[in-house]
């Protein structure tokens, strides 16, 4: 040790003794400090503004702000204590703390390699020219490094208790629209949940009728028993006034396989747009003898199970390694050129048959939307092009399954955060929410969100007090097995008179969002 720093000090003599290349040395050193800070405070401050203009309100960003304001003091006056004197410790720290964190988002965003590069150099510089000893006396620098420390972590515990209250007192209230139209799914397979018998008997297609509820049947596209369910289902809707829609599902998770290394690659989106292309013709020929035909046929283009496990695996666990590495793979293993093809084929072969045609896609779609380009929501098999071609987009968003895989309930705040965000686009747009009552998943995990149905109902009223006028609910099956057959008389009494929809704060769900917001700031580097 002794040898390595008589050698360092030597290195320092010879460049102080050149004072034109000591001094480049030193504004290169403040330099890559300040583009640390600028791209720091960059995508915070780029975060929060694209939340704001998703309709997501400013005080959703306070946390991040409370965080921002003290970076954007402390970091300026660390670069200027440096360039005036050298003063090495923080900006060492600063520098090596920015060196490992540029390293792992290179994993995705390549164009950080020279930033790392950069920081490297600029930490091995730092730690041969930086003075380190601090100035005057012992007792005074350390009462000074006291204080700024009992500073610092007081400043930053305002982002942890930011959340805490926001968390516990309604930072929302909204006035719910109970004339927004409300379809109750019925799934006809298994899907995320396991297929609940539920036959469409009289006195169920009365009370939708009485209760303006309209369903949404879901079909599993290569499953037999789902197609005769569904012939069953527009037999007994045919003889009454209930409006519906269908939505056809590929089983995408055949497709991906169990254990799937990216999600929404380029085979696996032909995969799902020819399986929807083939079931056109069998779905005709379903209706050709129905008069009382669905508004909408909706084409389902979320993830498959294996796949989103894979997606909030990484999310859940703050794995910042494996989520790029697995973004990058995905978002590079996707043309966009054949999305558009296959999305375009798709529609003319609906719109031929007669249908009015949506699809349903992931929620981070909303967010790869705030700046027009297309770097995540190929994941979910659409572009910015493509979403054009659809008379309807419906926005997945459902509490239940999110909570599972964030291992507990994300609260009414997911709800909240993308209805103000749809409720921005206008009416092409609608949500999809659930899953009603204490379901538990074909994996057998069981997440229990959906207790009563007051908080059902508070997180309809949040959505269509936001400006959703229209939403679908999973499912009807849930809904009578967990509420009894007067459920949905029930459920329609309690959105009569649930006036106003409440909401507090989930950090989990903000970051969910800020994630796929940030990729898009830097998406000129991704190279």
């Amino acid at each position: 040790m002794k040898r390595f720093i008589q050698e360092r000090g030597k290195i320092r003599k010879r460049i102080n003794s050149n004072i034109r290349v000591d001094r480049y040395l030193h504004l290169f050193i403040t330099a890559i400090l300040a583009i640390n800070m600028v791209l720091i405070i960059y995508t915070m401050i780029v975060i929060t503004f694209r939340m704001s203009l998703g309709g997501v309100g400013v005080l959703d960003s306070m946390p991040i702000a409370l965080y921002i304001l003290p970076l954007m003091v402390f970091l300026p006056l660390m670069i200027r204590d440096y360039y005036q004197s050298r003063t090495a410790a923080t900006s060492f720290l600063i520098l090596l703390i920015a060196s490992v964190f540029f390293s792992m988002l290179s994993l995705l965003v390549r164009g950080f390699l020279v930033f790392v590069i950069f920081n490297v150099v600029a930490v091995a510089l730092i730690f041969i020219l930086g003075r380190y000893r601090p100035k005057g006396s012992l007792r005074s620098a350390g009462k000074k490094g006291i204080v700024y420390i009992l500073l610092l972590n007081m400043l930053s515990l305002t982002f942890p208790v930011s959340i805490v209250i926001m968390g516990q007192v309604p930072i929302a209230h909204v006035s719910s629209n109970s004339d927004a139209s409300m379809m109750l799914s019925v799934p006809l397979a298994d899907f995320d949940f396991p297929y609940v018998n539920i036959t469409p008997s009289t006195s169920i297609i009365s009370d939708l009728e009485s209760n303006q509820f309209g369903v949404n049947l879901r079909v599993l596209e290569n499953d037999t028993e789902s197609w005769l369910r569904l012939g069953d289902w527009l037999i007994a809707l045919n003889a009454s006034n209930v409006p519906y829609t269908i939505t056809l599902t590929a089983d995408r998770a055949s497709i991906v396989g169990s254990e799937p290394t990216a999600i929404g690659t380029t085979d696996v989106i032909q995969g799902v747009y020819e399986s929807h292309r083939n079931a056109l013709p069998q779905l005709t020929a379903e209706l050709q003898n129905i008069t009382n035909s669905p508004l909408h046929v909706l084409f389902d283009m979320t993830l498959s199970r294996p796949e989103w496990q894979k997606l909030m695996f990484h999310t859940r666990s703050l794995d910042l390694i494996g989520f790029s590495e697995l973004m990058r793979t995905s978002i590079y293993s996707t043309d966009i050129s054949i999305i558009e093809q296959e999305s375009a084929l798709l529609a003319q072969q609906a719109d031929s048959a007669g249908f009015s045609a949506g699809i349903i896609v992931e929620s981070f779609v909303i967010d790869d939307l705030q700046d027009n380009d297309n770097v995540a929501m190929r994941l979910s098999g659409v572009t910015i092009s493509s979403l054009d071609l659809w008379d309807t987009i419906e926005v997945s968003s459902g509490r239940s399954r999110i909570s599972i895989e964030m291992s507990g309930d994300v609260g009414e705040y997911l709800v909240e955060s993308y209805s103000k965000s749809l409720g921005v686009l206008g009416s092409k747009y609608s949500i999809r929410i659930g899953e009603v009552g204490n379901a538990t998943d074909i994996d057998d995990r069981s997440e229990i969100v959906y207790e009563n149905l007051e908080i059902l109902c508070n997180d309809i009223a949040l959505a269509t007090g936001n400006g959703v006028d229209n939403l679908t609910i999973d499912s009807l099956p849930s809904l009578l097995s967990s509420f009894g057959s007067s459920a949905i008389s029930d459920l329609r009494e309690l959105i009569n008179t649930t006036s106003i929809g409440t909401a507090t704060y989930t950090f989990r769900i903000y970051a969910y969002r800020a994630v796929f917001i940030a990729i898009d700031s830097f998406d000129i580097l991704m190279l």
